[in-house]
């Protein structure tokens, strides 16, 4: 795919790349004094900063690999895998922001089972902490392929061996400096992943003749459904609306980065650009896949059609910037995750069972958090080495687990603390064992978890004792009034 010269350009690049964004770690790491320095960034963080992170999280390499992928295969009309998540995200800025920001704050929250144990009691806290651990080791995981992608089409190294050096230089970088080293970072790698895309997009819109002579180029190949943005089957819709879109309102990084925004004000511009700005970018990510086929851009791998499609239009330079931001996504979504994911470990297991409250020791711990997550992220993507597939099935378990009991803390003050916690368990349990089943009745896990947890809140609700008036009213949204 890339001639020799270009290869040793790409590894170059990135070598060096890498190696710089491990050394700025190493420098932010030394500024780690507290606890909340390294899970949310001191809750300190400006606008800007993130901005970019946020884009950064959302807009990973599988994201970049596989939109690319399901673009190149079946075209426009697969936007509709991400639009559910973007719409939902709207919802959650409008209604949900606002009392997660005041709620985490008064209580100095630092994850989403901190949330849970305040509104359904301590014993929510562990399921709520495996749910987010299966959806945060798959979603790093897939970085890790992605890296090995990378490797593969470089050197020839196996998925596997790329996975674990994947592995390796993640957990060198995250493992010192946390969410603070995290978001620093990604002022620089968010500016870097965004040009790439851009540039690659424009070329291509410009040698397609625009999206209509997109049109016309897909109708005179006999494959009008390229460009048909309703291209799409409704029971496909289903399963992105219930999963990566249900996964919005319980992703642990966003909480923690409206915990780490210096304001409220800081907190709602930042997430309504960089929502703006990551649809854009995430569209332009479809269409580069289409607009590579349409000018005859072929591959027998369509999970490699993004780095087929650039070395077939960009010169040297381009592909070496391109490339450079490809891994510069990989990163700084992997080790937002990494750190999403790991935060639950120390916050809501280590520490509770230790009993742990000297802040050096929660420093520590927390890095060994960050060993322990990245770990099973490892064996995870070996185990389900392709990208979308992982994402999904990631999604699914916190879907499953987590999106009523949150939804029903903030909306629903009948909720109690028994319906929370065996709604927790249910729906997580439901959906592993669906997936470790194999999917029977060709059913995705979480059309099976999502109905178990919510029939579970509501029957056991029903049927147990209210939870304390003045912990679900603390919780309860209150519209434009909280």
């Amino acid at each position: 795919m890339f001639d020799p010269s270009t290869r040793l350009y790409l590894v170059i690049t990135v070598v060096l790349f890498v190696f710089i964004m491990i050394v700025y770690s190493i420098v932010v790491s030394l500024r780690i004094k507290t606890y909340d320095d390294y899970n949310v960034a001191g809750r300190n963080v400006s606008t800007i900063p993130l901005i970019l992170t946020m884009m950064g999280t959302a807009i990973g390499g599988s994201t970049i690999l596989g939109f690319t992928a399901s673009g190149y295969l079946l075209g426009l009309g697969r936007s509709w895998e991400i639009l559910p998540a973007y719409i939902i995200v709207v919802f959650m800025i409008l209604f949900m922001l606002k009392p997660i920001r005041n709620i985490g704050t008064r209580y100095s929250m630092v994850t989403i089972p901190d949330y849970a144990a305040l509104r359904y009691g301590e014993k929510a806290r562990f399921p709520s902490a495996l749910a987010v651990l299966f959806a945060y080791c798959a979603i790093t995981g897939m970085q890790y392929t992605a890296i090995a992608t990378f490797l593969f089409i470089i050197s020839g190294l196996s998925i596997t061996t790329g996975i674990i050096i994947a592995w390796l230089i993640l957990t060198m970088k995250t493992y010192l400096g946390g969410l603070q080293a995290v978001i620093k970072a990604d002022t620089i790698q968010g500016s870097i992943q965004n040009l790439g895309i851009i540039i690659l997009f424009v070329v291509l819109f410009f040698l397609v003749g625009g999206y209509r002579g997109a049109s016309d180029l897909a109708l005179a190949a006999g494959n009008p459904e390229l460009t048909d943005i309703f291209n799409m089957p409704v029971r496909d819709l289903f399963i992105f609306i219930s999963t990566l879109g249900g996964y919005q309102l319980i992703r642990q990084d966003t909480w923690q980065r409206i915990w780490a925004a210096g304001d409220m004000k800081i907190a709602t511009n930042g997430f309504w650009i960089s929502t703006v700005c990551g649809f854009i970018i995430t569209a332009a990510i479809f269409s580069i896949g289409t607009f590579g086929r349409l000018i005859g851009v072929t591959v027998d791998d369509p999970a490699l059609a993004f780095y087929a499609i650039s070395s077939s239009v960009l010169p040297t330079y381009g592909l070496v910037i391109v490339i450079t931001a490809l891994m510069a996504t990989i990163i700084s979504c992997a080790d937002s995750n990494l750190v999403a994911g790991s935060s639950s470990v120390v916050n809501d297991i280590i520490k509770p069972i230790m009993k742990i409250k000297d802040n050096q020791t929660l420093i520590q711990s927390s890095r060994y958090a960050v060993l322990i997550t990245s770990i099973a992220s490892m064996l995870l993507a070996i185990y389900i080495p392709r990208l979308i597939e992982l994402w999904v099935t990631g999604t699914a378990m916190l879907t499953s687990g987590l999106l009523i009991p949150v939804l029903a803390a903030l909306f629903w003050k009948k909720a109690t603390g028994a319906g929370g916690i065996a709604a927790i368990w249910g729906g997580l349990i439901t959906a592993v064992l669906w997936q470790i089943a194999g999917h029977p009745f060709d059913l995705h896990p979480v059309y099976i978890g999502l109905p178990v947890s919510l029939i579970l809140i509501v029957a056991v609700s029903v049927k147990t004792a209210p939870t304390a008036p003045e912990i679900v009213e603390s919780l309860l949204y209150q519209g434009n009034n909280y």
